[in-house]
């Protein structure tokens, strides 16, 4: 009984040096690629540059390497990189599958404009805005932590609400967006009905439209969704009654829209809201 445990653990003990050995041999990292999940826009660097980045222990184990360690250098040395993930292709290659990060926001901060993307990663820093330069929306009423950042940081934001996912939910991707939305702000409306401080959203059309999304951190998708609905439909409501009065095209070209919940929670869900037009002229 005694010999047969000895020989159990004799084998146990050279099965697990075979592996080590296999492991720093076989199983050694000896080489790296670079698989491109978009298409490049903004990053300059080569293939070789990227992987020189990430500064590579080659020769050890590949199960046994610190990827999130790879990952941080590549994106700090290349702020338009974002790695999805490092792969491991058996016996001892990485393979590092990327995606272009783009320029979702800008963001003015102590005098300065960060070209963010939908995580607040800076992607550069301009000393004015100007949309013949980016594409990015003009973002304001965000509470920034901290002075300043560098290219490669993330942000540290407060007063966010994922309106880039929701539009993006709503089947608007990032040139969607960019294409009807002038500029975000993110603000708090005191909503006498219930005396109570929303929070809230205001996006700025180039057609010179307003859309005020209330309590927007409650049903957004669907108060989005509704926003779009009325954006695509609103000249239709040229020549029908409203308030009392004949609605006109002069009335449409700077209305503000208001979406809404309805309060009582009881017999409303999130995704039940509806809109309000007011005339500014």
């Amino acid at each position: 009984m005694k010999k047969g445990w000895i020989i159990a653990i004799s084998v146990i003990l050279a099965v697990i040096v075979l592996i080590v050995i296999l492991s720093f041999t076989v199983f050694s990292l000896k080489s790296v690629e670079v698989d491109f999940r978009t298409n490049k826009v903004y990053i300059t660097a080569t293939d070789e540059e990227i992987i020189e980045s990430g500064e590579f222990d080659y020769g050890g184990s590949v199960f046994f390497k610190n990827k999130d360690k790879y990952i941080d250098k590549i994106e700090r040395a290349n702020p338009y990189v974002k790695v999805v993930n490092i792969e491991v292709k058996f016996p001892s290659k990485y393979i590092i599958h990327i995606a272009e990060r783009q320029e979702v926001f800008a963001v003015e901060h102590n005098g300065l404009f960060y070209i963010c993307d939908e995580d607040f990663k800076v992607l550069r820093i301009a000393d004015e805005f100007s949309s013949d330069q980016t594409n990015a929306m003009l973002v304001t009423g965000l509470n920034m932590l901290g002075t300043s950042y560098a290219v490669g940081e993330f942000m540290n934001v407060q007063g966010y609400l994922p309106i880039y996912s929701a539009l993006y939910e709503n089947n608007r991707p990032l040139g969607d967006q960019v294409s009807i939305i002038e500029s975000i702000e993110f603000t708090s409306i005191y909503d006498d009905n219930i005396n109570v401080e929303q929070e809230a959203i205001i996006l700025n059309f180039f057609n010179g439209q307003t859309y005020k999304i209330i309590n927007a951190n409650y049903g957004l998708v669907y108060k989005t969704e509704l926003m779009l609905d009325v954006f695509s439909q609103i000249f239709n409501f040229i020549g029908k009654e409203y308030n009392g009065a004949i609605i006109t095209e002069e009335n449409l070209r700077n209305v503000t829209v208001e979406i809404r919940n309805y309060y009582d929670y009881r017999v409303y869900g999130e995704e039940d809201c509806y809109f309000t037009l007011i005339f500014n002229n």
